[in-house]
């Protein structure tokens, strides 16, 4: 699989570093999915296609690899790396306790104001699932999630979130695309988010926190989903 068709909307801006952006668009292309495991990445190529050296392309490939995006055979290419199960059961286990911490918090601090901006962010990812707008739906789900840990005065909880979310958003961007109401997918998100608003609205922490555990658990229950589908499990390892 080519990952030329991607390179479209890359629009480098040459007074700026190179490396950093290729490596940015190439790692959103990877988080949304648009470009998926066992995808193969040609150095020559994408220089020639970017019009840039290799130097850029390597030093972007090598943070990729960092990041546990990419699988790179020296002299030869990089593939697109399969999403790692126990890296995603390790970093939600790690989630699951931030986000608890945060709406343990936030149930004793929020105000109105705060609570109106949760319920439009939900409102929002809730009308982008429905409309199949993947992108926007991550972006909101994301928001509120940010927007919880701001109002909790968590920021480096989110900073730590968002440092361990690369193969937990691969999963989160498949699984938007998941149409069934089961304990997982959008849908349930969407409720969980309601749900979550409304516990924390009335200061009730430990209901908030045992529907913010379910709420993240639920990406592992959609990796045993995952697991099961002959279209999706080669991409899991």
């Amino acid at each position: 699989m080519s990952t030329l068709n991607y390179l479209k909307d890359f629009n480098l801006r040459r007074s700026l570093p190179l490396g950093k952006q290729i490596y940015e668009k190439l790692r959103d292309k990877i988080i949304y999915t648009e470009l998926f495991p066992l995808t193969e990445i040609y150095e020559s190529d994408l220089a020639k296609k970017l019009n840039v050296s290799r130097t850029p392309i390597r030093e972007a490939l090598k943070k990729l690899e960092n990041d546990g995006l990419v699988e790179t055979i020296p002299q030869v290419k990089s593939v697109v790396s399969k999403i790692n199960v126990k890296t995603i059961k390790e970093a939600n286990h790690v989630r699951s306790l931030l986000e608890t911490d945060i709406v343990n918090e936030l149930s004793n601090t929020i105000n109105q104001k705060q609570i109106k901006q949760l319920k439009v962010i939900n409102k929002n990812f809730k009308k982008s699932t429905k409309n199949n707008l993947y992108k926007k739906a991550y972006y909101y789900d994301n928001l509120f999630h940010q927007k919880l840990a701001i109002f909790s005065n968590k920021k480096l909880s989110w900073k730590i979130i968002s440092q361990i979310n690369s193969q937990i958003d691969r999963i989160r961007n498949i699984s938007y695309t998941h149409k069934g109401n089961n304990n997982f997918g959008p849908l349930e998100a969407g409720k969980d988010h309601d749900k979550i608003i409304h516990e924390i609205s009335n200061k009730n922490s430990k209901l908030a926190i045992k529907i913010m555990k379910k709420h993240v658990m639920s990406l592992e229950r959609y990796v045993i989903f995952i697991q099961q589908q002959k279209t999706l499990k080669n991409y899991l390892k």
